[in-house]
């Protein structure tokens, strides 16, 4: 199954990379629906850490980078641990992609591989719970890099 999200960032693709890259560890930062996450690993590039574990509104899971370049504004990683039974895989895939000297598009590419009887059946409210997540998530990013704070979305989410 693949979920594909994109938008387009009112600021400049250095100042977005900054926080995607580069801030590879931290999108409790910015995701409503990651609480709390930080970097493990090796340094890769110019980010500190090849790794991250985030708790989210899903559970526990942990990223491990697959691709990270500085030069193309574009990194991957594959979730490691955490995953549902039903879930044999799942990627992500982030690329930036500069419009102007302040626009950016950010492209969103999550896959995901099920698998046994009950990971056939729920595919299809997987899809559009997942979907809806992915959207939101894309906004979270846009509205952080675009105002240096998280969405509304994220502060109603820390307090509840």
């Amino acid at each position: 199954m693949l979920i594909e999200k994109e938008i387009i960032i009112n600021n400049s693709i250095e100042n977005t990379w900054k926080i995607l890259g580069h801030d590879f560890a931290h999108p409790y930062k910015w995701a409503s629906s990651v609480s709390h996450s930080e970097g493990h690993g090796k340094p890769l590039a110019t980010t500190t850490c090849d790794e991250r574990s985030c708790q989210t509104k899903l559970g526990d899971i942990t990223e491990k980078l697959t691709h990270y370049s500085d030069e193309n504004y574009h990194l991957a990683y594959n979730i490691v641990e955490g995953l549902p039974g039903m879930v044999k895989t799942a990627s992500n895939d982030w690329r930036l992609t500069k419009i102007g000297p302040e626009k950016t598009q950010l492209v969103v590419r999550m896959k995901f591989r099920f698998q046994g009887i009950m990971g056939y059946l729920m595919q299809p409210l997987i899809k559009m719970k997942l979907s809806k997540m992915a959207m939101e998530i894309v906004e979270d990013f846009a509205y952080y890099s675009e105002n240096g704070r998280p969405h509304p979305r994220k502060l109603k989410a820390q307090n509840q």
